[in-house]
């Protein structure tokens, strides 16, 4: 009973806290907005037939009118300079396989490789048709592999250690020398254990609440399906708001210094471990993997992040006992950590 009351009495105080709505509730919706703003034509991007020119007497139009993503346009060489300055074909081919472009870009470049390929056939006296511009020679598969998807893994498992801040203010109730609170329970027979136990609850349970709300706007309102392994997902978003909380706990009652010091703290703490797991941009992932692996299997939130793109995109599941065991030993040092120096604690007068 007396954990059941302190978890309302503490749940009622986050509620009325709002440095604790904005960055757990708020905050992490407004990032996905803006990632969303500056990365959605990077995610969605479609490739779209590559515009050709060229002369009815041509030699290789057959050979071109047989490649899927090649779209014919039969002009003139009077309308060539026209037809690339108003962008309606992106390349014009001449009868010597010479190529005309009035830019560089994606397009340009894959009609430079597709006329390269077919000097070179040409060269060999070997038949071409087309057909091999056509060619799949690997298997498709139904996976959307897609590195800036990294960015939002990296981004739920940076806002499911954000109770943090909720774990900062449980912290707080209960040293005397930062909350009226603290000052009556350190002046009362009660434990300090049941007071941790019911801030680790309440804690867990409004930052789950708070990333129900960011995966909700995520899938519904963005429109990003991101998970396809329900149930590894919801596992390592678990334990990342355990861990969240815990160490929130452990920067509050480790150390002496004011209450806006300590957010200081795990804010600077976890946009850094972010940092090292993608959240800013693949290519830092990429970089972390290459010079220091180690430090990607010891960051929980990497850890967090490598787990949410295998089990959703890849399929895979080989590396999720290792990553629950770091999150897991991660929480428990920590929590026993908190309560030593909470047993500690003393005060000269209350």
């Amino acid at each position: 009973m007396n954990i059941i009351r302190n978890c309302i009495y503490q749940g009622k105080n986050l509620f009325r806290d709002f440095s604790f709505l904005f960055w757990a509730m708020l905050y992490p919706i407004i990032i996905a907005f803006f990632f969303n703003l500056a990365f959605s034509g990077m995610m969605n991007r479609n490739f779209e037939d590559i515009q050709v020119g060229i002369e009815e007497d041509n030699n290789v139009l057959p050979i071109l009118e047989e490649i899927d993503f090649v779209k014919i346009h039969r002009i003139t060489e009077d309308e060539i300079e026209e037809k690339l300055e108003n962008d309606e074909i992106d390349a014009f081919i001449d009868g010597d396989l010479n190529l005309t472009v009035k830019k560089s870009g994606i397009n340009q470049t894959i009609i430079k490789e597709v006329v390269e390929q077919i000097k070179q056939t040409v060269k060999l006296n070997r038949p071409i048709d087309g057909s091999e511009f056509s060619v799949r020679y690997v298997a498709d598969k139904n996976q959307e592999s897609n590195s800036i998807v990294i960015i939002f893994y990296s981004l739920i498992a940076m806002v499911s250690t954000y109770g943090v801040f909720a774990g900062i203010e449980t912290a707080s109730l209960m040293q005397a020398n930062l909350s009226n609170i603290g000052l009556r329970i350190n002046a009362t027979p009660l434990k300090k254990q049941n007071f941790l136990i019911a801030g680790v609850i309440v804690s867990l349970l409004l930052n789950l609440l708070a990333n129900t709300g960011l995966l909700l706007f995520i899938n519904y309102v963005l429109k990003i399906h991101l998970f396809t392994n329900i149930t590894y997902s919801l596992i390592f978003i678990l334990l990342g708001n355990l861990l969240g909380v815990i160490l929130g706990i452990f920067i509050g009652v480790s150390n002496k210094k004011s209450a806006n010091v300590k957010t200081a703290i795990a804010i600077s703490t976890t946009l850094f471990l972010s940092f090292l797991s993608g959240m800013m941009g693949p290519w830092i992932k990429a970089m972390v993997e290459k010079y220091v692996p180690f430090l990607s299997r010891i960051n929980p939130i990497s850890v967090i992040t490598n787990n949410l793109y295998r089990v959703n995109l890849l399929g895979s599941t080989k590396s999720v006992g290792e990553g629950i065991a770091v999150l897991l030993i991660y929480s428990m040092v920590l929590l026993i950590g908190s309560y030593v120096f909470l047993r500690r604690k003393s005060y000269d007068s209350i």
